[in-house]
Order: structure tokens, then C-alpha cells, then sequence
């Protein structure tokens, strides 16, 4: 309820918005109907980290190349600091639906513990070997750091965008 009217207050006065908190999927529809119908801008993503986002990008190639072998199957890990709410977290979810595009994933591992800020992993195991691919964040600072790119972008756009549109874009200048 608190997005929602946060959201309907941020429109009705033309502020474009960066949300990057997960645990409101449920809302999505409404949320982007609101941006949509009053002509709004948000930018939203499960990691505003732009390492993340390009794992995300790298994960989906090595689950295309590895769909043409099926002896392999994929798992996901991830970690995070003790007081992390949510198990798994939004970019775990979000790296399944990226890579479960191509081939079937198992469970989602979590671990919470310590410190951590965060430690994701997309393998794929076969009967002679393993692939493992893995985004470690040394800091907060990532996240930040992804957040100022999109609020920048944001700018001057309206519409309902995932971080990795930002992301897309950004790539396509470089």
C-alpha cells in the first residue's frame, strides 16, 4: 500500500522514480498501470548492480550454448548477509528466469550468513565437468553506483522500464 501511494504521489507531480526493493511483484500491474495511465516514469530492477546485470546477459549465452547438450543441468546458488529477508533473493529469481529460458534449473540454494553482500552463481553440471559462473559484490557501492545510471536515464523519459532496459541501452552506446 505504501509503493502505491508513494507511486500515485510521484506521478501526480511528474517525479520519475527508481524502486529497487523486491517483495512487490504482486503489485506489479497496478504499479505500472498507475505510471502508464498518468504518463509517469519508473525504473525498477531485482539488482541495480551493473555487474549483475551484465552476469545476467552472460548467464543467458552459456545457458543458450549449453541447451544444445542436455547431459548437463543447471543449479543456482546464492548467498547473502544474515539479516536478508528474502530467500532466494530477486536476482537468484531473476537468474532463473533468465536462464531457465533455455534449460531447466533445479532448486535455488540460499545461504544467509554473516556478512555477505551478496554472491551469486549459475552452474551447469555435466557427467565429466562443471561450468561455474559467479558475481561476487565486494560492496554496497555497485548498487549505488547502478541506481545513479538509472535515475540519470530516467530523465526526461516516462514509461514502466526493468533496469536491464537501462542496461541494453547503455551497452548499445558503448
Amino acid at each position: 500500500a505504501a509503493l502505491r501511494r508513494n507511486v500515485e504521489a510521484c506521478v501526480a507531480e511528474g517525479v520519475p522514480l527508481v524502486e529497487g526493493t523486491t517483495g512487490w511483484n504482486e503489485q506489479r500491474a497496478d504499479i505500472e498501470t498507475i505510471v502508464r495511465e498518468g504518463n509517469g516514469a519508473f525504473v525498477f530492477g531485482a539488482n541495480f548492480s551493473i555487474g549483475v546485470n551484465l552476469f545476467y546477459r552472460i548467464a543467458d549465452f552459456a545457458a543458450g550454448l549449453i541447451a544444445r547438450f542436455p547431459e548437463y543441468e543447471a543449479f543456482i546458488e546464492e548467498q547473502h548477509h544474515s539479516r536478508k529477508l528474502d530467500a532466494p533473493s530477486g536476482t537468484a529469481l531473476k537468474l532463473n528466469d533468465v536462464v531457465s529460458k533455455h534449460v531447466e534449473v533445479g532448486d535455488i540454494a540460499a545461504t544467509r550468513a554473516g556478512n555477505i553482500p551478496g554472491t551469486h552463481r549459475v552452474g551447469f553440471d555435466g557427467p565429466a565437468d562443471q561450468i561455474l559462473l559467479e558475481h561476487t559484490a565486494r560492496s554496497r557501492e555497485g548498487f549505488a553506483f547502478g541506481a545513479i545510471v538509472a535515475a540519470e536515464w530516467i530523465v526526461g523519459k516516462t514509461g514502466f522500464h526493468e533496469f536491464t532496459d537501462v542496461i541494453e541501452e547503455v551497452i548499445g552506446r558503448r
